[in-house]
C-alpha cells in the first residue's frame, strides 16, 4: 500500500492544530491567582514602579545639579 504524501499546507494546518491543542492542555494546568492575590500583586507592582521612578528622578536631579555646578565652575 502506497503512503499518501502530505502537502505542506496540510502539515502547517496540522502544526497549528497541534499547537492550539497543546496550549489548551497547558492552560488547564495553570494555577490562577484569586481576586485577592491579584489585587495584592497589582498593588505591589504599582508601588514598586512608583518607588523606582521616584528614585530615578532623585538621582537624575542630583546628577543634573552636579553637571551644572561642574560646567559653571569650569566654563
Amino acid at each position: 500500500m502506497a503512503k499518501r504524501r502530505v502537502s505542506s499546507v496540510e502539515e502547517k494546518s496540522n502544526a497549528w492544530t497541534r499547537f492550539f491543542r497543546e496550549t489548551k492542555m497547558e492552560m488547564k494546568k495553570v494555577i490562577w491567582p484569586t481576586k485577592r492575590q491579584l489585587t495584592q500583586y497589582t498593588i505591589a507592582v504599582v508601588s514598586s514602579v512608583v518607588l523606582v521612578s521616584f528614585l530615578i528622578v532623585i538621582v537624575d536631579f542630583v546628577f543634573m545639579q552636579l553637571s551644572k555646578l561642574l560646567v559653571g565652575t569650569i566654563g
